[in-house]
């Protein structure tokens, strides 16, 4: 992943490092190399990774000599070795398709080589997580629908909206948005008993306004299971397990904070968050990542229940089940009860860029190819805005268990112009222009993004 990375930068970086030919033949061999485990046509798994390992080595290890990740590619070795990596790449070919001339044939294996599949992975970050529209936006110029989206925090919201259809248009959705937006809409004050959500100041009402949302949308108010959903969706969500307690100090801050949207209260709140973030990282061997839409029956949960968790920010969002579905409060009951969780919270705070679950998904073939291209969204890395201040102590907890995941992703845009964090309820005009914004920020991302998921070449037209 590392090296495909570093040649598709390179070439977009100088399109004549290597002419279309070779360009093709060096991809073909880098994907094959990649490749260990293939779905057969029948739906079995086949897996490849010990019959490709002397051409994976072999490769890899001349590769980084002329793909170096501190200095200049060097171009001309690169060139020399292309030869080389053609041969090797046309013999373990034709060793894997007579190694299981039973389960699949060179159409198949060729299919699956020649075409990446994208996959998104959206970061959290309060009002920052709308610059994902603009990602959206990416996607759809260049023609390409997810396969797989996995969110946390505000990410898997701006999830959720993009797989509920696989056709999008990024007019449409700013059109849904109301002129004005009333938080009232969505935040209440709260200060009762939480049942599987951890206590906050506001309690989320995104049941209704999701419901409403989702009709203004596409025209439907039944709110989707994830495995109805035409995008797959997966959600990461902080699990805390039973034995957790907070600091006497910190429960009587947040037990006596206002509940109110004034910058005053608002501050306050950014604060005790800040302090349940360092209480629950400070033992990491009490938090467990739940994966809503993959593990432990929530395939059959409503989407809306996993994203609810996912975006409540400990301290000052809650979101809890307070109703008696048994369908909902059955899966929740066996999920906590097997990973003996007290409550579920905000999924920034256990991965705020959740790369490592995703290519997790694509290698357990929940999308069936495991020939992805997996483009990851950052939204809350720290900036040189004053406002971004007020976050930074949040921000640089994230910080490690970003880089921890960056190399599980082909490419992670670090947005440096992301809107505001505050900004919950954008009207429609602002909506526009952080679309805007954020599509501009990627243009020099695009090229890399469009060369990685133009399908390949057929093998036979680039080889001897």
């Amino acid at each position: 992943m590392q090296l495909e990375r570093r040649l598709l930068a390179a070439l977009c970086r100088d399109p004549e490092l290597l002419d279309s030919r070779h360009e093709a033949q060096l991809r073909w061999a880098l994907t094959l190399a990649r490749t260990s485990i293939l779905r057969a046509p029948g739906g079995q798994d086949v897996h490849l990774s010990d019959e490709l390992t002397p051409f994976r080595e072999w490769l890899t290890t001349r590769l980084a000599e002329a793909l170096p990740s501190s200095t200049k590619v060097d171009g001309a070795r690169l060139r020399n070795l292309i030869p080389s990596a053609t041969l090797r790449l046309v013999a373990a070919r034709r060793k894997v398709l007579e190694n299981h001339v039973d389960s699949f044939g060179a159409e198949h294996l060729d299919q699956e080589l020649r075409h990446k599949k994208l996959v998104l992975v959206l970061g959290g970050g309060g009002g920052s997580g709308f610059a994902h529209l603009g990602v959206f936006q990416l996607a759809e110029e260049l023609g390409h629908v997810p396969e797989l989206i996995v969110g946390a925090s505000m990410g898997s919201l701006m999830g959720l909206f993009r797989s509920v259809e696989r056709s999008y248009s990024t007019a449409a959705i700013t059109q849904t948005v109301p002129g004005t937006f009333d938080l009232a809409r969505v935040f209440r004050p709260f200060n009762g008993v939480t049942r599987f959500g951890m206590p906050g100041a506001f309690h989320m009402q995104l049941l209704r306004v999701a419901s409403q949302a989702l009709d203004d949308f596409v025209g439907r108010t039944r709110l989707p299971l994830f495995s109805e959903l035409p995008i797959r969706l997966e959600v990461i969500a902080t699990g805390v397990r039973t034995g957790f307690h907070y600091s006497p100090a910190l429960e009587r801050e947040i037990n006596s904070a206002d509940a109110t949207f004034s910058p005053f209260a608002l501050r306050r709140r950014i604060k005790i968050f800040s302090g349940v973030v360092r209480e629950l990282t400070a033992n990491p061997r009490l938090l467990r990542m739940i994966v809503f839409g993959r593990q432990d029956g929530t395939r059959h949960l409503n989407a809306v229940e996993g994203v609810g968790f996912s975006c409540a920010v400990p301290g000052l969002f809650c979101y809890d089940v307070f109703h008696d579905d048994p369908q909902t409060v059955g899966i929740l009951e066996r999920l906590f009860r097997k990973h003996r969780l007290w409550r579920a919270t905000d999924g920034g705070v256990i991965s705020n860029v959740p790369c490592r679950p995703a290519w997790e998904s694509v290698m357990q073939g929940n999308i069936g190819t495991r020939n992805t291209y997996i483009f990851a969204a950052d939204v809350f890395a720290p900036t040189s805005s004053p406002s971004s201040l007020w976050w930074n102590p949040i921000q640089q907890f994230t910080r490690p268990v970003v880089a921890a995941n960056r190399p599980f992703c082909d490419y992670l845009k670090t947005f440096r112009r992301p809107p505001s964090p505050l900004n919950l309820s954008p009207s429609r005009a602002k909506l526009v222009k952080i679309v805007s914004r954020a599509r501009a920020e990627l243009d020099a991302d695009a090229p890399v993004m469009r060369k990685a998921l133009t399908p390949l070449p057929p093998l036979d037209h680039v080889t001897p």
